[in-house]
């Protein structure tokens, strides 16, 4: 199906946009041992804060304005029952959209979404260097002003994998599996692998989301580079007039790149900061399938961005010596 990408755009900016749902985009910006907004691996409680810079649309001649994201992780206390651990967790993200169009308000099409996430997740050793991770994560996203629909407000994320750590010592390892989702885009079972390698000055990880390249300077200062996929998916809520087209749901799509410096500030408290370039900013329209309705001219290009974590490192655990054998 195509639309004229005038009257589209108009479409979009008028709407109601509402609650959100992630796609397959989700399970790789939830599940591959990294999130999006945490630095690398090891932050397990953080508090980020990013802005991107905003930029003109051919469709509709809209600007879109500078877009802002506040997101908060929060471990909770673990359950441990023998050799299996428990591990549950909450976060809450909150997202500025708006944009300037012509003959439109300032604020008609300004919106704040805010998504609320708990997970689950159970760990078990197995043989010596090998853990199995499962775990299961709800997702629901809504602006407090439309209606809610339980069905179509919340995603679901259910996973397995297996991490193995190639020496005796924590720092290589590689972690696969797949993960299922419900609602999906494309594939209900998405495979999973990242490998990361944390040794001596480098840190590096390697995988969907992310890409993390690190340089360890003494024990208080990184510097490095950091890439990220962001992947969004809004639930639009369209005027009765205008329902007929099928338009569900805006897709926002970003991949980001840039320096980044990590400052230890003692207690397992990392501060990061980072600026660089949001190399792809585009947009989509779906329909309720969740299939594009191939819209032209919502590609944004590139922008500017910049981001501050404040995260909480734990330090990685120590092998144990080996003691020596006892003389024959």
């Amino acid at each position: 199906m195509r639309v004229d990408f005038r009257r589209a755009v108009q479409w979009r900016l008028r709407a109601r946009m509402a609650a959100g749902l992630s796609g397959w985009g989700v399970a790789l910006l939830l599940l591959m041992g990294t999130r999006v907004l945490a630095q690398t691996q090891a932050d397990r409680l953080y508090l980020s804060y990013g802005l991107s810079g905003g930029g003109s649309l051919e469709a509709g001649g809209a600007r879109i304005k500078e877009r802002r994201t506040l997101e908060l992780r929060v471990p909770l206390p673990p359950l441990v029952l023998g050799r299996t651990y428990l591990l549950p967790s909450v976060g809450y993200e909150t997202r500025w959209m708006g944009a300037d169009v012509p003959a439109v308000r300032d604020d008609a099409v300004d919106r704040q979404f805010h998504r609320i996430q708990l997970g689950l997740t159970v760990v078990r050793p197995l043989v010596p260097r090998w853990l199995l991770v499962t775990g299961v994560m709800a997702s629901t996203r809504t602006d407090f002003q439309s209606s809610f629909d339980m069905a179509l407000d919340t995603s679901w994320v259910a996973f397995a994998m297996a991490n193995y750590q190639f020496e005796d010592t924590p720092g290589l390892g590689v972690t696969f599996g797949v993960v299922a989702l419900w609602p999906f885009d494309k594939l209900p079972v998405v495979p999973m692998l990242s490998l990361t390698y944390n040794r001596g000055p480098y840190v590096l990880e390697v995988g969907l989301p992310r890409l993390t390249l690190l340089r360890k300077l003494g024990d208080t200062v990184e510097l490095g580079l950091v890439g990220a996929l962001d992947m969004q998916v809004l639930r639009t809520r369209f005027d009765p007039e205008l329902r007929a087209l099928n338009a569900s749901y805006l897709r926002e799509t970003q991949v980001r790149v840039g320096p980044t410096v990590n400052v230890h500030l003692g207690r397992d408290l990392w501060l990061s900061s980072s600026v660089g370039l949001s190399l792809i900013n585009d947009y989509a329209l779906l329909d309720r399938q969740r299939e594009s309705l191939n819209v032209r001219g919502l590609d944004m290009g590139p922008a500017p961005y910049a981001r501050v974590v404040l995260g909480w490192r734990p330090g990685r655990p120590q092998a144990k010596a080996k003691s020596p054998r006892p003389a024959p």
